[in-house]
């Protein structure tokens, strides 16, 4: 009975699954891991396109905006508008395709900040939109466009008085008796009196049918027909001015008939009224400014990039964008110089003048001699700091240069070529000081006007940085105040290198010589954090101590490497002619002598709540042969960049901090200037959309899916 119900209670053997239950099983198995990938997929992208997620996989993060367009970003918050004004891709498929470039960026800067809008326009295929942003910017900024079309209608009022002057003195001049005129000088004077009344009212009536048609424009160009209209004013102010100065010397002629001198005299005051009245027209045209409107048209043709802020606007043209290389002799005859995609420097340049109208200044101060940031005359190219003067212009600081000893003003005066006019002392007063020194404590002409003079604006409050050459003055009296001993007579130095450098690139082979280094540090202050990833060159540099001070933060800054052994070396000279050289240490009980490292290039001290100082022992880094140097690897590609992107940065990041803008302090646009990632063409464009992500990762699932059914089928 027990054995029967244990048989009873004893579990059936598991009946094998049939065919069709399998199918069953694992099909819905493999159709739900389907569904879900999908699901999944689809929820990530529409996540990461919602919150507008992107993850940058370059090296040198060249498909993102740098720290500084993200820093100038992160203050704006006024609505900006950017309009890019290029053509669609129509040509050959190898033709490069500036409008997605240009699309692709704005789209980074809107995503980065919602008070910043971005639109692209066809100026060919969509001249509609073309008007109405014109009509916009018309509206916007339309103050400056009323002022010339006010002049342009006021115009014939002028006109109509030049009419009944000329008419009135041609009325005049008939009755003269002209024929017993027998002095050459004064037949050419009347000459020149009849042809200016009776010539000017045509001439001025032209340029009276020119401003009516151009006002019928759909867009007019006022400043065009205002500067027609200036010019002919110029020349009527001009001709009747000779004409009134003649009939001054008429009237006082006995030679000549009564009657002409007595029309001489009566006439000369007419004349100068005339003239009064041409140029007070010419002043008023002169006082009308800018006109925006007319910086847009020629550009829209080109393919330009506008940017309209809440009171002004800049118009960023095609060449601007996409340079060529300015010095093309460094390429072969068989190389094409390519245009560097420089958009981002220019549009975040763009909006930082946008967006802060105040200018701050900047102004390089030398010892003497002629200027650095510009040419010796308005004729002349611009001198060896005009480049990184100019990359100042560009972040909306004014920028000056004064000679503080006025030597130079004079000797210029002397050769017959007068110098540019310089800021007076109360127009540097706020300024940040680029201070040069490359001259001795005494020259010939006597003490070196730098001393005084900056230890005064520090004083004060001001702010400096201070460049330095070998052998010029240390400016000891006044830094030693800030905690910083500047060694014009100690050069660093590093062991020579005997081992031949391998490899075609000259700057390797120039790092064998034992006073040449590239920095790849920089130290922990703020101004130099950022640029711990850029390579500089300074060349030559000398060494800057500091030590503390009470009331004032200290910081040496620029570490001089010492992965090959390095030191402050005394013969300067010899060091700069090549000799040998090699550490000597003090001797005990001796003063002066080579340094050990740790040495620095540099130091930076602050006093709280009062002035800032950046001493650097280097001036020629920032010179124009050393911004030029290029990349050799890019060069033979036929892109001209900075070899050491590290001397800019590291200069402009000295003006921001002493100009206490310290949100600009961070890596540029320029300094990660490396050409981007090749644009994908259509097709490839669509075979990574339908074929991999569409088709491709869906499918691998399926057959996984089928490969698995497969295998645990019986």
């Amino acid at each position: 009975m027990s054995k029967t119900k244990e048989n009873s209670e004893s579990p059936k053997p598991r009946q094998p699954e049939a065919q069709k239950d399998r199918w069953v099983k694992y099909g819905l198995n493999v159709i739900l891991s389907i569904v879900v990938v999908i699901v999944l997929a689809v929820a990530v992208v529409y996540l990461a396109q919602r919150h507008n997620v992107r993850v940058d996989t370059t090296l040198n993060r060249s498909m993102s905006l740098q720290p500084q367009t993200t820093n100038i970003l992160a203050g704006i918050d006024q609505p900006v508008e950017i309009v890019g004004l290029y053509p669609r891709k129509k040509g050959e498929a190898d033709e490069q395709d500036y409008r997605q470039a240009v699309s692709d960026l704005l789209d980074e800067y809107h995503s980065q900040n919602g008070k910043i809008t971005a639109e692209m326009i066809d100026p060919a295929d969509e001249p509609t939109r073309v008007d109405q942003l014109i009509d916009k910017v018309s509206k916007k900024y339309g103050g400056e466009i009323k002022l010339y079309k006010d002049f342009l209608t006021d115009f014939p009022k002028m006109l109509d008085r030049i009419k009944q002057f000329a008419e009135h003195e041609e009325a005049i001049q008939q009755k003269l008796p002209l024929d017993k005129i027998t002095d050459e000088n004064l037949q050419q004077t009347m000459v020149l009196a009849m042809a200016t009344v009776q010539g000017f009212p045509d001439i001025l009536q032209r340029t009276q049918d020119l401003i009516d048609r151009e006002l019928k424009q759909k867009i007019p160009d006022y400043k065009g027909a205002t500067q027609t209209v200036r010019s002919n004013l110029d020349s009527l102010s001009r001709l009747v001015e000779r004409v009134a100065a003649d009939f001054a010397t008429v009237k006082a002629n006995e030679k000549a008939p009564k009657e002409i001198r007595d029309y001489a005299a009566e006439a000369q005051p007419r004349f100068v009224a005339i003239k009064t009245l041409a140029d007070e027209q010419i002043k008023r045209i002169d006082g009308l400014g800018e006109l925006k409107l007319d910086e847009l048209r020629p550009k829209l043709k080109s393919g330009s990039i506008l940017l309209m802020g809440p009171t002004d606007m800049r118009v960023l043209g095609f060449d601007e964008v996409w340079p060529l290389p300015q010095n093309t002799r460094m390429f072969n005859a068989d190389q094409t110089p390519r245009r560097r995609f420089a958009a981002e420097q220019r549009i975040s340049t763009a909006l930082v003048s946008l967006t802060h109208p105040t200018k701050p200044k900047v102004v390089f101060v030398r010892p003497g001699g002629p200027p650095l940031t510009t040419g010796e005359t308005p004729f002349d190219q611009g001198g060896p700091l005009s480049q990184i003067a100019q990359r100042l212009r560009e972040y909306n600081f004014q920028v000056m240069e004064k000679d503080l000893s006025g030597q130079w003003a004079m000797q210029s005066q002397m050769r017959g070529r007068p110098a540019e006019p310089e800021p007076t002392d109360e127009q540097i007063k706020d300024a940040v000081w680029v201070v040069l020194s490359y001259m001795p404590a005494m020259t010939q002409a006597g003490p070196n006007p730098l001393g005084p003079k900056v230890a005064e604006h520090l004083k004060e409050g001001g702010s400096a940085l201070i460049l330095f050459t070998p052998q010029a003055d240390n400016l000891e009296p006044l830094l030693k105040d800030w905690g910083i001993n500047v060694h014009t007579d100690i050069i660093a130095v590093h062991e020579p290198i005997k081992t031949a450098a391998q490899g075609t690139d000259p700057i390797e082979q120039a790092l064998r010589i034992p006073f040449i280094f590239i920095l790849k540090e920089y130290g922990q202050h703020l101004l130099t954090k950022p640029l711990q990833s850029l390579e500089s060159l300074l060349v030559p540099m000398l060494v800057v101590q500091s030590h503390p001070v009470e009331g004032y933060i200290v910081t040496p800054i620029l570490p001089v490497p010492t992965e090959i052994k390095s030191w402050g070396e005394s013969d300067i000279q010899g060091v700069l002619q090549n000799a040998p050289v090699e550490f000597n240490p003090p001797k005990e009980g001796q003063t002066g002598g080579d340094i050990p490292s740790p040495i620095y290039g540099g130091a930076v001290s602050e006093k709280p709540n009062g002035g800032r100082v950046v001493a650097l022992g280097s001036l020629e880094f920032v010179t124009n042969q050393m911004l030029d140097i290029p990349d050799q690897d890019l060069l033979r590609k036929g892109i001209v960049i900075s070899r050491f992107p590290g001397n800019a940065e590291l200069f402009q990041n000295c003006i921001f901090w002493l100009s206490k803008m310290d949100s600009m302090i961070a890596i540029s646009p320029t300094a990660m200037e490396v050409s981007r990632i090749e644009p994908m063409s259509a097709g490839v464009l669509t075979a990574w959309r339908v074929g991999v992500l569409t088709v491709g990762l869906p499918g691998l699932v399926i057959i996984a899916g089928i490969l698995m059914y497969l295998k645990r089928r019986d």
